[in-house]
């Protein structure tokens, strides 16, 4: 037997309980396309594998050598938080504001290497932006001595606490020219930022647990991006794997680099979002922060006759607020639409005219719309809120978008399109 490990290379791949005559008897188990298999035993055209859920006996034909892209949209409540897993790598889009992020990895993803006392190194850790239900998850991860970190890429705008701040805005100093605002305060290093006014609480145990975490060698590097940046450009598995920056931009003002200052504290923050088009193979996808409209507006201004933001399937910008440009979101123009957002919030997110928009504006017949709330189930018996998650996978041609049923049958577990 040569390999120990293969991948499945169909989308919903049959587990069997058996072989006779070499033919699959009893469907036990289904697993997404990517999953990772360990073969025990070959028989035939048979494999008998070790896998998530339920073990047993798989065709041939429905393993391969490579794993493509997994892309798992965490529930992470009200907030964002994104895994991505690609050849060698381990990627995190935010973490969300809570626990979630940090149990799932510590008790499901990552288990197995935890449990051996090997360390889970995530090569690249991008904090769309800071506010707390996109980067407040990530402090638990920093604190865990299992975890070790590539780059850690920001936008370049933290929060400054309110008791003593010299500056004339929560972000930092601002200033007017030719009638528009700007933000002239811009952080790059986060570990050597030699700022002296105190952050507001949250940003303070997040930078106090990056500073641990680089002084035990654990942290490679920190570094902000803007637009045009290409931070990863790599072939792997045969196909062109890309993480395209697309905002946000900054402006020059008395030959200093600005940010536009929008509205609010919270509008200008949110806007300058990191905005990431990712590409594998020939197929795209979107993430966008918490953009709104005064940013979706501009950056359509930057970008004028040659707008990049379209993709195959888009995670909604800001947890499906009713703050976006319908202008954007026909750009946007994707198959698929995923909303991360939570319960027992002030916001009401999804927005109803945001999800009608989300389908409105696609290029599907069907347009699929998803929502990692509904994704979460809750035990009747125990009260306990069981957290979901929207699977996506792509072999760099099918895209396909996986999320569990809500009775726990391996033989039938998942509902799935390909897009």
């Amino acid at each position: 037997m040569s390999a120990k490990f293969k991948y499945a290379a169909v989308n919903e791949a049959v587990i069997y309980e058996l072989v006779e005559n070499n033919e699959g008897k009893k469907p036990i188990n289904r697993i997404l396309l990517g999953t990772y298999v360990g073969i025990k035993e070959i028989s035939g055209d048979y494999y008998r594998v070790a896998t998530a859920g339920p073990d047993g006996w798989i065709h041939k034909d429905d393993l391969s050598d490579d794993m493509g892209l997994k892309v798992f949209y965490l529930d992470v409540g009200q907030g964002d938080g994104v895994l991505l897993e690609i050849g060698k790598y381990k990627m995190l889009i935010d973490a969300g504001p809570a626990s979630n992020m940090h149990a799932y990895l510590t008790k499901w993803q990552y288990t197995y290497l935890l449990k051996n006392n090997q360390k889970v190194h995530i090569d690249y850790l991008f904090v769309s932006h800071f506010d707390l239900d996109h980067y407040k998850g990530f402090i638990k991860i920093l604190q865990n001595k299992g975890f070790s970190f590539g780059t850690i890429y920001h936008a370049g705008i933290l929060k400054f606490a309110d008791k003593g701040n010299p500056y004339n805005s929560g972000l930092g100093n601002t200033v007017v020219k030719d009638g528009i605002k700007y933000l002239g305060k811009i952080f790059d290093n986060l570990v050597n930022h030699n700022e002296t006014a105190a952050f507001n609480r949250d940003i303070s145990n997040f930078m106090e647990e990056l500073s641990a975490a680089a002084k035990q060698g654990r942290v490679k590097k920190t570094k902000r991006l803007k637009a045009g940046d290409i931070p990863v450009d790599e072939t792997i598995e045969g196909k062109k794997f890309r993480i395209e920056v697309l905002g946000p931009f900054t402006e020059k003002v008395n030959n200093k680099h600005h940010f536009v200052f929008w509205k609010d504290e919270g509008k200008t923050i949110n806007g300058h979002s990191l905005v990431l088009k990712i590409s594998f193979g020939s197929r795209t996808f979107l993430f966008g922060g918490d953009l709104n409209t005064f940013s979706e507006d501009y950056l359509m201004s930057k970008y004028a006759s040659n707008p990049p933001f379209e993709v195959d399937v888009a995670k909604s910008c800001h947890h499906g607020s009713s703050d976006f440009s319908e202008k954007f979101m026909k750009l946007v123009n994707p198959y698929a639409t995923i909303i991360s957002s939570g319960d027992n919030e002030s916001f009401s997110h999804p927005r109803a005219d945001a999800i009608g928009c989300a389908g409105k504006y696609s290029k599907g017949g069907r347009p699929l719309v998803y929502s990692t709330e509904l994704a979460r189930s809750v035990n009747l018996n125990t009260k306990e809120v069981l957290f979901g998650m929207i699977n996506l996978r792509c072999n760099g041609t099918d895209i396909y978008i996986s999320q569990m049923k809500e009775t726990n049958r391996p033989s039938d577990l998942w509902d799935s399109y390909n897009l």
